[in-house]
């Protein structure tokens, strides 16, 4: 749409003045009493409009009775949507859930029930504000992380679809799920709708590299595999932004000879014999998920601590047991180390006698 001239924006005006007239008329006589508030919203807040836009208002009614001014239509070629909505949307904005909260701060407000009412809304919209000009906190990564979850969740009916509707229409969804999560973690809302989407994105301060160029190969996609393909890419970039964030942001802390003591053990009881044991079965199932079981012991370890990571899955092979039970036992013998740099002993009884002697102590 092109940028509209002053006489039709003074037109457009004089058109949404005629709009509220009416919904406020129609309000006192059918419903007195049951709207507490009435704003502008959207582009003819912001001034972002054209010959068709809409007008957008945020109606806050506190009784039922109020939803007859309800009502969607079509007006010289441009659709309405004239609806209510009550204190609870306005509270879970205030929560900062998700990037659509801009009506509690690009509001002009038009009506208003009592001063009672004009200070809930203030009061909300400030709770709002201290949560986006706040730094950026370990909740607030976790409420981004929510829709990159949600995005890994529809990237699976990316995958799984063959049909190009089906993968079309998931790739959409997959792609809004992305947006929220940076608009989250930027901590940024909605300002000029979702056509100025793209434009709001390229602007902010956490941005990975390339992911307005894969955004772009989402939407013109022309065949199913180019959808997979850009999907897969922007989903990588996506989860490294957060890795590096968790990473950068969480403090691992220098092991002790307390934090170590029975791990070793843990190992050796919990995966140990299972390595060999699948060797005498011949059960590549069992050796590969002893290994990813214990994998995800170490990687845990150095998460917490200020160790190196020990690999032992890598190079897993299913139709070489031995190696795989080798890689094991190198990753253990690796692990060990940091108790004899810490002067921590094994506990390994020879005889049940010795254990009773220990235990006991």
């Amino acid at each position: 749409m092109k940028i509209i001239d002053t006489i039709k924006k003074l037109e457009l005006e004089k058109r949404n003045n005629q709009i509220m007239n009416a919904i406020i008329s129609k309000m006192k006589r059918d419903c007195p009493g049951c709207v507490d508030l009435i704003g502008i919203s959207g582009s003819f807040y912001t001034g972002d409009i054209h010959e068709k836009s809409d007008l957008d208002l945020l109606i806050i009614i506190n009784d039922d009775k109020a939803n007859i001014i309800s009502s969607c239509f079509i007006l010289d070629g441009v659709g309405f949507d004239i609806y209510c909505s009550k204190w609870d949307r306005l509270e879970h904005m205030a929560e900062f859930k998700d990037p659509y909260s801009g009506k509690l701060i690009d509001l002009k407000i038009v009506y208003t029930l009592d001063k009672k009412v004009e200070e809930r809304y203030y009061l909300l919209q400030s709770k709002l504000m201290e949560k986006l000009n706040s730094p950026l906190s370990k909740l607030d990564i976790e409420k981004a992380k929510d829709y990159l979850r949600k995005a890994e969740c529809e990237y699976i009916n990316v995958m799984t679809n063959d049909d190009m509707a089906l993968c079309r229409y998931s790739s959409a969804l997959f792609l809004n799920h992305l947006e929220f999560s940076l608009y989250m973690l930027n901590k940024k809302f909605v300002k000029h709708g979702i056509k100025r989407i793209p434009q709001e994105i390229e602007n902010m301060h956490i941005l990975p590299e390339k992911f307005l160029k894969l955004h772009n190969n989402i939407v013109c996609a022309e065949s199913v595999s180019n959808i997979k393909t850009s999907c897969t890419e922007i989903l990588k970039i996506m989860k490294k932004c957060f890795k590096d964030f968790e990473d950068n942001g969480k403090e691992r802390k220098e092991i002790t000879a307390d934090d170590l003591v029975g791990t070793y053990e843990e190992i050796y009881s919990n995966w140990y014999s299972k390595m060999f044991h699948s060797i005498e079965i011949n059960s590549p199932y069992l050796s590969f998920q002893t290994l990813s079981s214990c994998q995800n012991f170490y990687n845990m370890m150095s998460e917490n601590f200020s160790i190196d990571n020990i690999n032992i899955i890598d190079k897993f092979s299913h139709s070489d047991l031995n190696a795989a039970t080798d890689y094991f036992s190198k990753g253990m013998e690796e692990y060990l180390k940091l108790y004899k740099k810490h002067n921590v002993n094994v506990k390994n009884y020879q005889t049940i006698e010795n254990f009773e002697k220990d235990y006991l102590a």
